[in-house]
């Protein structure tokens, strides 16, 4: 029996209907490269985050936030007592837990869960005139008013918290492959490494 490589695929790049507007990211060349052409050596394992945790087709969209006490948080953009960080986190564990043989992903560029340093990061800033109303959740307190203004990029939550467990790990966006070249020289690293 031949062993595979397992690689980790952000699902929308396989043609899977996952993102927050129902709609999909496929990407044609992965897609013929590594299914298509038969690298018989290669299993592709499609993963969505956001699914993953319940979040429904279509959903609100998500971002990455620092918030003013300089904590990473992934809340809806609309809104911000949408707070899946933990909720995340955990899923980034549990793969990890699931595919331990798993050491080279391919994830979706931008992405809130999934991008690699990529992902805009937003920083909050108070708007002082409507200050006052806040909610709890998961014990910290949500002001309804702040905006949030790009201030970088980062890496999307799951992908942070992969690499905080697993920094050895090989993250590759989809961006990377633009040719078939470049999907060859990925599957030579692997053979490789």
């Amino acid at each position: 029996m031949t062993y595979k490589t397992q690689i980790a695929v952000s699902a929308c790049l396989l043609g899977q209907k996952v993102r927050y507007d129902g709609k999909t990211k496929k990407h044609a060349l992965i897609i013929d490269m590594f299914l298509n052409k038969g690298l018989s050596t290669v299993e592709l394992i499609p993963f969505c985050p956001e699914v993953a945790i319940g979040l429904g087709v279509p959903r609100e969209k998500i971002q990455v936030i620092r918030n003013k006490d300089k904590q990473i948080r992934l809340v809806g953009v609309e809104d911000h007592t949408l707070d899946v960080t933990h909720e995340l986190q955990s899923y980034a564990e549990n793969f990890l837990l699931q595919y331990p043989d798993i050491k080279y992903y391919i994830v979706k560029s931008k992405s809130p869960s999934c991008g690699y340093q990529s992902t805009p990061l937003f920083i909050s800033q108070v708007d002082d005139e409507k200050s006052g109303l806040m909610k709890k959740h998961d014990n910290y307190n949500y002001n309804y008013n702040y905006n949030y203004e790009q201030a970088e990029l980062t890496s999307g939550l799951f992908v942070q918290t992969l690499q905080t467990i697993e920094p050895e790990l090989v993250i590759i966006e989809e961006t990377q492959f633009d040719s078939e070249e470049a999907c060859l020289m990925f599957f030579q690293q692997i053979q490789n490494g």
